[in-house]
Parts: C-alpha cells; structure tokens; sequence
C-alpha cells in the first residue's frame, strides 16, 4: 500500500517497556505523562528499535518510545568530527537513542534504522561509570550527542540528575547542546562554570527547512539570555553551517541578531564547523531521503566524511569567522580544523 494511504498512529500512541525495568521509578514517572499509549512488555529493546525492515522516514510519522535498560558502554570517546575544544577527556553519553526533532541532515538517520526513540532510565549506572572514571582523570562528557535532553527533561530529570553530580564532582564538566527555547529550564539548573549550556544557532530559512520541529532563532535566543542571565556562560554553536543560497548574508544577519541581544562577555566560546557526514551514513541517507537537498548536495568526499569542497568550506568558515571576531576575540572561536 502507498505511504501516502496508511493510517498512522499518533507519536507515541505505543510505548515498548523493558520487562526488568517496569517497576523502576523512572519508568512509572515517564509512563505516567503516557497514560493512554499501550503499553507493550519486550524482552530487549533490540527486539524493536533492531529490528530489520525499519524506514525511518515512514516512521518519523508515527514513532514509538521503548523504555530499556543500558546495560554496558555508559560512556563512550568523543568522535574526531566534534568539537572538542582542545579537552583531553572527551566523552559522550547516551541517555537517550534518538532525537525528538527531525532534522533533515541529522547523522543519526543514517545510523538507526528506526525513528523510535529510546530511554534508558536506570541513570544511576551512568553516574556509577562517570563517578569511577573521574578517580582515574578529569572527565568532559557530552551530554546531547545522539539526542536533545532539554525538550525531554519534564518526562526524564536527566539533567537535572547531571547537573547536580557536576556540582558534587570538581573533575567533571557537562556539556548540554540543544535546539530547544525553553528558557525556565536554565533558571532551575543548579549554576556552575562546568555546566555548559551549548546551543546550535542556524538562520531562520535554515530552521524552516532543515531543522524540523526545532525552536526559532528568536526562540533560541532568548533561552540564551535566560542562561546567560542565570549565570550561565553559554556555548554558541554554527556547526553545521550550510552553503544554502546567500548564505553570507543570511548567517551574517544571524549573527547581527544574536550579538545585538546577547552580552558577547557572557558569551564562553563559539564553535564553527560546516555541514560533514560519514560516507556509510551517507549513502544511507542518500537512499532513504531521495528529496533531501541538505543530503543530495554534491558534497565531496575526504578522508571518508562528505562535505564541501575544500576552498568552499574555507570560503565560508573564513568569512563566517570574521564576522563573528567582531563581536568575540578569535581565541573563543573554535574551528575543527584548527584543534
């Protein structure tokens, strides 16, 4: 049957649980915000979110939440195609497999199969690897990689969790990267200088057609100044930045917008980075997004990442890089190639 003639569920309208973690308080709060999706017991979440046959994209209309247990890998070493501003100890975490956005260029589609998105709530056992690491070296742990936490943090408390570790551990700190406006969440958060709120800035033609369900730029914006004014030193993030037409203009009046309503002094660091992608995720994405213009750009592929033709990405980083030393010393703007 076509696509385009199925009847599909509302999101969510089925939630897949773990039999060993149903009595466990993270899994009765979460469901509690759930009270009319069907609730399905599985041995494993593999059993769904593996499964083969899965097409994300048809998914992405009517996704499922699985709730599960981690069982091993709580941290994992941070990718070389991420910042990782000059921090030796760069982790990640996964709290959360998937993201609640839909953003069209977002690795993750050519990592998953499936649209599903699962949380693992026994987050005592992250905190257990984290604490253990950190008497061996200082730990700086990502704490959005394969997700957004901050437009799931009602349902979970994930952050506020690592946030008040952070606080209790001088040898962590925690970076928080969204796409999310909610202000209030910053005004709650315990305050620390290793509590990083990271957000990724893109012009509002960029949001409208790449980054689905996200807030606005004037949304974000002002969950900036709502950290920043929390006592917050908030992470600026043009990464990706996309060749899209004038884009000069457009990230430069981004940029305008931005500075003429943040303090540059509470600004803590810039990164910038254009748009890059693994080939294997590549040509996943080039096959399940036909229509994709954010996936179908010929990019060029180097060192086994896709992206812009070397004097492109130069061009374009350059220039945005300038624009922004107008507000910021260059020493605060962190370029991947330069780490």
């Amino acid at each position: 049957m076509h696509s385009g003639n199925m009847r599909l569920n509302k999101p969510f309208s089925h939630v897949y649980i773990e039999e060993g973690i149903m009595q466990h308080p993270l899994c009765t709060r979460i469901l509690s915000f759930f009270p009319h999706a069907v609730q399905i017991p599985v041995t494993s979440y593999k059993d769904v979110f593996s499964r083969k046959g899965q097409r994300s994209s048809v998914q992405i209309k009517s996704r499922n939440l699985i709730l599960a247990e981690k069982k091993d890998h709580f941290l994992y070493s941070g990718s070389v195609v991420c910042h990782d501003f000059d921090e030796r100890w760069f982790y990640y975490c996964t709290n959360v497999l998937n993201c609640i956005y839909d953003c069209a260029y977002c690795w993750l589609k050519g990592m998953y199969d499936s649209a599903n998105l699962v949380i693992f709530v026994n987050q005592e056992d992250f905190l257990a690897e984290t604490a253990g690491m950190l008497k061996k070296h200082p730990v700086y742990l990502c704490l959005s990689y394969e997700n957004d936490l901050v437009p799931l943090e009602n349902i979970t408390g994930f952050l506020h969790s690592w946030a008040e570790f952070t606080v209790r551990n001088p040898g962590l700190t925690i970076e928080i990267r969204t796409k999310c406006g909610n202000e209030d969440i910053w005004k709650a958060l315990p305050v620390s200088e290793r509590i990083i709120p990271a957000f990724t800035l893109s012009p509002d033609p960029v949001i409208l057609e790449m980054e689905k369900g996200t807030a606005s730029l004037s949304q974000r914006i002002r969950a900036i100044r709502a950290a920043a004014e929390n006592g917050f030193h908030p992470r600026l993030c043009l990464d990706p930045v996309f060749a899209v037409p004038d884009w000069e203009n457009i990230y430069g009046s981004m940029i305008r917008n931005v500075m003429c309503e943040i303090d540059p002094a509470d600004i803590r660091d810039i990164s910038l980075g254009t748009f890059r992608l693994s080939n294997d995720y590549m040509k996943k994405m080039r096959k399940e997004y036909p229509h994709s213009a954010s996936v179908q750009y010929p990019y060029v592929l180097h060192d086994g990442y896709y992206g812009y033709e070397e004097n492109k990405k130069r061009k374009i980083e350059n220039t945005i890089r300038k624009q922004l030393e107008q507000y910021v010393p260059g020493e605060k703007i962190y370029m991947l190639e330069n780490e």
